[in-house]
């Protein structure tokens, strides 16, 4: 006889379809509920009794493009931009150049082994003044590149909120900005390994700002004045945004209202702008007005988020740094630790780039090049030159300019 198949009565075929709905239905309300309470403890903060959290919060989310509408759920929009303009507001201490040339700088020394060891010393001079660091304390001789290698310093900076890591560059002609296209055929931006490949260069952090609406800019072209190699790539108008970059006598510009006729005048070389609106921080850090005093820039309730920011020192050596952000061992820098690390490392002039997930520094086999670093455990970027952690849940950003160290002898 043929076997008879087995088919689930009516009943049973209900009970499946009730039991499916039910669990639908259950984890519906559950997301109902989790944002349901998210929304509840977002409005606590924005309306409840410490303005100083809800204005902290807000800046964190603000620092984001991905979060930049969180705080809209719960606060108008003059409220957030308030909120955001009373943060932007700076003040300066004002240095006479006498004054800012004769304080205590900190540096890096490289011994013959590759050890590294941090002194202090009297700005500008070089083998004398020392006040602690090292095994001595007093007047020591000493020379912070006779064992760097390749005329750059690398270190790694701890501080209680943040990990930063920091280049010394010696010599400030090899810094210049490589761009990612001409930006005329609406390309998209390169990735930090991409424009490592294509420039040939030793290290790199990410350059100026670029459009990046809901945090999915493709960076096809910067904003703001943009300079590479002597030519003005890029110029959109945007003259109230902070133009960061180098002159033909290797100087660090750090300035705003900076048109394309005056930039070329007083021969701008590389550059690119960083002040994503009107009423946000100015990128300067740390400047020098007409008058040749030097301002250190503080700032409002700047929230920590990873940063990234050049500076020069007196002796012409070009600093970058780039923090960590968004995780536990390293929340983020504010605009003020930014400051406070280019003042205590020596710059003049200083400036802040463009950060979030942008911020980046590539540095070319430096798990081979300088001890302390296992490779198996660094994770994939990494180990393609990346410095930094990069924390977000997509893959590097694209970007449309870079600030490059060329090779030895030129870029």
């Amino acid at each position: 006889m043929p076997k008879e198949s087995k088919r689930r009565s009516p009943d049973s075929r209900g009970r499946i379809k009730r039991i499916l709905l039910r669990t639908v239905i259950s984890l519906v309300l559950i997301i109902v509920i989790i944002l349901l309470l998210v929304w509840t403890l977002i409005f606590t903060v924005a309306h409840g009794p410490s303005p100083a959290m809800r204005d902290y919060l807000v800046g964190m989310a603000m620092q984001a493009s991905a979060t930049k509408f969180v705080p809209y759920l719960v606060l108008s929009s003059s409220e957030v931009d308030a909120i955001m303009a009373d943060a932007a507001k700076s003040d300066a201490a004002v240095y006479s150049p006498t004054e800012f040339s004769s304080r205590f700088i900190k540096k890096i020394v490289t011994d013959k082994d590759g050890n590294k060891y941090e002194i202090t010393v009297l700005q500008g001079e070089n083998g004398t003044a020392i006040v602690s660091g090292g095994d001595e304390t007093g007047p020591v001789e000493y020379d912070e590149w006779e064992y760097a290698i390749d005329g750059i310093q690398f270190i790694t900076l701890d501080r209680p909120s943040f990990k930063a890591y920091m280049l010394i560059i010696r010599d400030p002609s090899r810094v210049y900005v490589g761009t990612s296209s001409d930006y005329k055929n609406g390309l998209p931006g390169k990735r930090f390994y991409e424009m490592a490949e294509q420039e040939g260069c030793v290290a790199l952090i990410n350059g100026g700002e670029f459009q990046d609406i809901g945090g999915q800019g493709d960076g096809a072209h910067p904003e703001g004045l943009t300079f590479s190699k002597g030519q003005c790539v890029w110029n959109d108008g945007y003259t109230w945004k902070t133009f960061i970059g180098f002159n033909s006598e290797n100087k660090l510009i750090v300035t705003e209202d900076l048109t394309r006729d005056a930039a070329i005048a007083s021969g701008v070389r590389d550059g690119v702008c960083f002040r994503p609106m009107t009423w946000s921080s100015s990128g300067k850090l740390i400047y020098t007005d007409a008058s040749g005093n030097v301002h250190v820039s503080t700032f409002g309730t700047s929230s920590p988020a990873q940063r990234c920011a050049i500076g020069q020192r007196a002796d012409g050596a070009v600093l970058m740094i780039v923090t960590d952000g968004r995780s536990a061992a390293s929340m983020g820098a504010s605009y003020n630790d930014m400051t406070q690390l280019m003042y205590e490392y020596g710059a003049v002039s200083a400036g802040i780039l463009d950060g979030g997930s942008s911020a980046m520094l590539f540095l070319r086999d430096y798990f081979n090049t300088y001890p302390g670093y296992d490779y198996e455990k660094l994770d994939k970027y990494q180990q393609m030159g990346l410095v930094n952690k990069y924390v977000a849940a997509t893959i590097p950003r694209r970007i449309p300019t870079y600030f490059c160290v060329a090779p030895s002898g030129g870029n």
